[in-house]
């Protein structure tokens, strides 16, 4: 695999592609003996002609080397032309790769991912290579280990109560994107290796072992190693904070190392993947963890001690705890609660029979599902801002809810909204972190920097049974009231419960899980955002089952709130109608990801559980894309006379101004960023109309125009999954000659609507 060469060259220099995989090395240019340096496809600069200085500071691209003259033919102007290589200059690099970041850095839209054409501009990254749109280049895996261990097989971590309930769930996935990875990425497993000394459980396997005749879950200390990938992507290559969720909801993202058997029988507890910009410093690091392993505190204080590896500047956590034996000591020596106590703790884990937990599970499923409407469930990402959830704490203080959070007030707020949707549930189950408490009943042990799973998932609050906006304040006390009542008593007295008999005072209620400031809170990073796995884990355990909003609150560094919410599809329809645009960014419907239905049924009754959303609620995306003619055009109309007719389809309006087809005129639209927004959206239908400023007096060249048009068409119809529909619009007819934009009339009126035919056919032919 190839790996760029990270630095900030003073000049614009080639960078060769090695065949051996070492790093790319700086040369002026290419030699004209022997193989050609310089690819089909990559992009230069011309310079130092004399005979035609004209062209000298012109951009074109390097067709074929022609071993007769010496030379390369290179496409520029609409014209082949054979230029020596001492004539020619290559694009790219650092310089190009700021000035991209420059170029589209107040354009902030639905895409995330680079200007298609970046990667052209990259020396040695030409058409004919891999393409990288929406995929990370492929990186190289390397096993890390600590570099000082003792012999720990004998020593293994034992399961206790925290990490119990997740030896069989899937892991979690997190996409950080830092500001400054360093100019060499070969940093990062070096530092990971000193790291893990301090962490050996990260390097360690979950295995079931056999002791006194029973069977339990150990964590080998065996230092079997943490996968960590590098990889890359061309400049501006990243998705930004504003789309990074969305990007991660793609499973093709790339961000994650989630190979399955790759390791044998037993799967790593930590995999990392960094994932570099190549010529600046920007990267993300994708993180899979195992919740046996740790929590978000605990993710957070590893990443810290990394980063300290990194920057010795910046100062380490104290010293984890890994004891988590005498955790399960403090744990088993709580004192036992009163009768009082146990009355008290009912309010925040009422119990149910369990008899009423099964009927209800396929009383309601079975007649929903079967006898009315299908109603499968989808997981929808919205932000608050840092004002709107100031707005929201302040309406609660005014209310009467003194001393609330913004957060507090924000779960609230959304409850009461589901309410108001027609959700009968009135309880909210929460998560609490109590290492305080743990750490408090052992103070010589360090339990408050146990590294391992330490967060509460049975405590609860209900919502006031009044859905007046008045009674913010109001169910914001009650959920401090809950917060506030998570002591290791507590949590033990909850462990002896019957889980099952307290799990069906959810139903139709909200389960939010917040990931706390861990994360926010590291000054290293930008945004953070999660992969699908565990969410589509939780929606097969809460949603399907009891019927339960599941809600993950994501504090963001900048102040936001990212919030992903799991309910039914009809839900997630009416909760997007009403959320105030004024708190909220709301997205549309067709970005929401639906998920399957897993409880063994026969397949016809799970098809009626879970329609897919293509089935249940279909929104056609129908992206325009073109000049002026769209950009100021008919794409609104089109939308109403879909609105008119009932028919669910969003049209989207991709056109910019003055835009071309041709790659090489004054204003192509491969060089716009709108180019990849339409990838990023995953349109089904795609209606190009292009050909009115092409067909100007000093760009109009019809060979070059059907062959850059063919493979406009192209870049859509092979790059997006499902394949679109691409729909070529002749443009309207010019009604003089000339004028202030010198559009020929002959060219548009004549010439125009044979070549749009020809166009279709020869990109029908290429797919």
């Amino acid at each position: 695999h190839r790996i760029w060469q990270r630095g900030r060259p003073a000049k614009e220099a080639t960078m060769a592609v090695p065949e051996t995989g070492q790093p790319y090395a700086h040369q002026d240019a290419p030699k004209a003996a022997g193989k050609p340096a310089w690819r089909t496809g990559q992009r230069v600069v011309i310079q130092g002609l004399e005979k035609s200085p004209e062209l000298n500071g012109h951009r074109g691209v390097i067709v074929k080397w022609r071993e007769d003259t010496g030379r390369y033919a290179v496409r520029v102007a609409g014209k082949e032309v054979g230029i020596k290589p001492d004539n020619l200059k290559a694009e790219g690099g650092a310089a190009v790769a700021a000035q991209l970041a420059k170029k589209y850095s107040g354009k902030v839209g639905e895409g995330s991912m680079y200007n298609p054409e970046a990667y052209a501009r990259v020396p040695g990254a030409g058409p004919k290579m891999t393409h990288w749109i929406g995929q990370v280049k492929a990186g190289r895996r390397t096993m890390v280990r600590a570099e000082e261990t003792a012999g720990a097989e004998d020593l293994p971590v034992p399961i206790w109560h925290g990490d119990s309930g997740f030896v069989g769930s899937a892991p979690v996935d997190v996409a950080i994107l830092i500001g400054d990875v360093g100019d060499d990425a070969a940093k990062w497993p070096n530092a990971l290796a000193r790291v893990l000394a301090r962490f050996p459980p990260a390097a360690g396997r979950l295995r079931r072992v056999r002791q006194d005749g029973k069977a339990s879950w150990r964590i080998i200390l065996n230092n079997a190693g943490v996968p960590f990938t590098t990889a890359s992507v061309p400049p501006c290559g990243l998705p930004t904070a504003e789309v990074l969720q969305l990007t991660c909801q793609d499973e093709q993202c790339g961000f994650f190392d989630t190979g399955h058997g790759d390791y044998g029988e037993e799967e790593p507890l930590l995999r990392l993947k960094l994932v570099y910009e190549e010529g600046t410093a920007k990267g993300l690091l994708g993180v899979s963890f195992h919740h046996v392993l740790c929590d978000i505190h605990g993710l957070a204080s590893l990443l810290r001690c990394l980063h300290s590896e990194l920057d010795a500047s910046t100062a380490a956590d104290a010293q984890p705890c890994h004891d988590r034996q005498a955790a399960q000591d403090a744990f088993d020596q709580a004192p036992e609660v009163t009768p009082e106590e146990a009355e008290a703790y009912k309010a925040y884990w009422p119990m149910w029979p369990r008899a009423l937990e099964r009927w209800c599970f396929f009383a309601r499923k079975l007649r929903s599902g079967l006898r009315g409407r299908p109603d499968g469930a989808a997981t929808i990402s919205f932000t608050a801002s840092a004002a709107a959830a100031a707005q929201l704490k302040a309406e609660a203080e005014a209310s009467g809810g003194s001393s609330v959070s913004a957060f507090e007030a924000l779960v609230c707020h959304l409850g009461q909204r589901l309410r108001h949707l027609g959700r009968r549930g009135r309880r909210i189950l929460i998560t609490k972190d109590y290492r305080t408490a743990l750490g408090m009943s052992t103070p010589s042990k360090g339990l408050q920097n146990l590294f391992a799973n330490v967060v509460t998932h049975g405590v609860s609050f209900e919502l006031p049974e009044s859905l007046d906006e008045e009674q913010l304040g109001q169910a914001c006390l009650h959920m401090r009231a809950a917060i506030e009542a998570v002591s290791l008593s507590y949590v033990r007295w909850q462990s002896n419960q019957d889980h099952y008999c307290g799990l069906p005072n959810m139903f139709g209620g909200l389960c939010c899980n917040t990931w706390g400031r861990a994360l926010a809170d590291l000054d290293f990073i930008e945004a953070y955002a999660i992969g699908m796995r565990s969410v589509d884990e939780r929606a097969a355990n809460m949603a399907f089952p009891l019927d339960t909003a599941y809600m993950q609150v994501l504090p963001q560094p900048a102040g936001d709130h990212r919030i992903l919410l799991t309910m039914p599809v009809s839900d997630v329809e009416e909760l997007l109608k009403t959320l105030p645009p004024a708190l909220f960014d709301i997205p549309h419907i067709s970005e929401m990801r639906t998920h399957a239905f897993r409880v063994p049924m026969p397949s016809q009754v799970v098809d009626r559980l879970n329609p897919a959303v293509e089935t249940h609620h279909i929104v056609a995306r129908v992206a325009c894309v073109g000049d002026s003619i769209t950009a100021c055009g008919y794409p609104k109309y089109l939308q109403e006379l879909f609105d008119k007719a009932d028919i669910n389809v969003q049209v989207r309006n991709f056109g910019v101004a003055g835009t071309t087809v041709q790659k090489f005129s004054e204003k192509p639209y491969w060089e716009e960023k709108k180019m990849e927004d339409v990838r990023v959206w995953r349109p089904h239908f795609v209606v190009t109309t292009f050909g009115t400023n092409d067909a100007t007096f000093g760009n109009w060249d019809a060979e070059t125009f059907e062959q850059d048009y063919r493979d406009f068409c192209v870049q859509f119809l092979e790059c997006l999954v499902p394949r679109p529909e691409v729909l070529i619009v002749t443009p309207p007819p010019a009604y003089e000659d000339g004028g202030d934009m010198e559009v020929q009339q002959d060219v548009v009126n004549q010439e125009l609507p044979d070549c749009m035919k020809r166009v279709a056919s020869a990109a029908e032919r290429a797919i």
